[in-house]
């Protein structure tokens, strides 16, 4: 395990600008592939309303979006195996080739079992690159520099989602769905020859099993021996599936409180803002903090900033719930996406502990929106004491499960 708290005193955490200066050029490079990735991807945005628009029903068009999500979970989970046997930078290449020629499918099929098909097939290699991509970056980084490079690719992921969707309204509108489609394609396959050309060719090759001492061969089950990460990997499913309830749960909440639809936006708009604006300079703060605190002490004030939408006040509890969950998710997010680099016990298995991850991060997306629509539906405003609730168990779980690592 890399113990970063055995650092010298001069490793210490650097802000933002001495961080990004210190990095090595592919790590740059691919902090920015990222973010360009992560705003041309409009499937997941624009692929029910592709479907209900060339004639499907919205069961039928949820349906095929469902079949993106599985893809989703298994491409997350594959990628940590896959990174391990044949490096990150091949993993990155070929799963971005390969999501930008399912993706392009998407505007050439028509018939329902091709399109749950390539729906499937789209989403699992446009997930299968993110373990690959995180391992790329906990090799190419520091360990002491890794929770603020963690924040960094935040960054530009958000930056993303904020850029895309405008961009993907407007070929939609322009243009067409299926130009919507051919974007994403492009953007992936562009992704994939950056990569190509830009990173080394020994870049995410330093970790291969194949390359390993036989005792460094890396295996999920080696994994499954680590009970405090599987603490943490808990901790990370329930904060996704109360996390979820923003996108799912809370419009129905607004709509049901007889608020405008504006108020939701404001709120969405608001997290976003807040993450943009206040998340990197505050990690500059927050990573001289252990990982277990940060980790913990952010998914408790996530669940507890859902839970106040559950409050029977005015509109303003919403902007107060939103601000208590957008600083849990500020707190504890850049800890998070280092930690499993560094809580690995060899290099071998850092890709499987960070493909878990995302695993268990996408499962508890993909799950949350029924948990959470079935709540609100039968019980009402119980999915906002769940939300809570879950925040607390994280809370416990984490500060059980995470090792008490200090950035430095």
């Amino acid at each position: 395990m890399t113990d970063v708290s055995k650092a010298p005193a001069d490793e210490a955490p650097a802000g933002v600008i001495r961080t990004l200066r210190e990095l090595p050029r592919p790590a740059i490079v691919l902090l920015f592939g990222i973010a360009l990735n992560r705003m041309g991807s409009f499937v997941a945005l624009f692929l029910v309303l592709y479907l209900t628009g060339i004639g499907y029903s919205p069961a039928q068009a949820g349906f095929v979006l469902t079949g993106f999500g599985v893809g989703s979970i298994v491409g997350t989970f594959v990628g940590g195996s896959v990174t391990g046997r044949f490096g990150a930078r091949a993993v990155i290449v070929w799963s971005m080739l390969l999501c930008g020629f399912s993706t392009a499918g998407l505007a050439a099929v028509t018939a329902i079992v091709p399109l749950l098909i390539v729906s499937f097939v789209a989403g699992a290699f446009g997930q299968m690159y993110r373990p690959a991509a995180a391992t790329m970056l906990a090799e190419l980084t520091p360990p002491q520099r890794l929770v603020m490079t963690s924040a960094a690719s935040r960054f530009g992921l958000n930056l993303g989602a904020a850029i895309g969707p405008l961009l993907g309204v407007w070929l939609a509108a322009a243009f067409s769905y299926q130009v919507v489609f051919v974007v994403n394609a492009v953007v992936d396959l562009l992704f994939a020859v950056v990569v190509l050309l830009v990173m080394p060719a020994g870049a995410g090759h330093r970790l291969r099993e194949d390359t390993a001492a036989p005792e460094e061969t890396a295996r999920y089950r080696d994994l499954l021996r680590d009970r405090r990460f599987l603490l943490f990997l808990a901790g990370m499913f329930i904060t996704a599936v109360a996390e979820v309830q923003y996108q799912s749960t809370l419009p129905l909440e607004v709509q049901q409180r007889g608020y405008p639809t504006a108020l939701y936006g404001a709120v969405v708009a608001l997290n976003g803002a807040l993450v943009i604006l206040v998340e990197l300079p505050l990690t500059t703060l927050i990573q001289r903090f252990s990982m277990r605190a940060t980790v913990a002490a952010g998914c408790l004030l996530l669940g507890i900033g859902l839970g106040l939408f559950g409050l029977p006040f005015g509109p303003w509890v919403f902007i107060l719930g939103a601000v208590v969950w957008t600083l849990g998710e500020i707190i504890s997010a850049p800890s998070i996406g280092a930690y499993p680099a560094l809580a690995a016990p060899t290099p071998a298995l850092r890709s499987r502990y960070i493909g878990a991850l995302s695993t268990c991060q996408t499962a508890g997306w993909a799950i949350g929106p029924s948990v959470g629509t079935a709540l609100f539906e039968y019980v009402g405003g119980a999915v906002w004491v769940m939300c809570a609730g879950l925040g607390v168990l994280a809370y416990l779980g984490m500060r059980a499960g995470v090792r008490d690592l200090v950035p430095r």
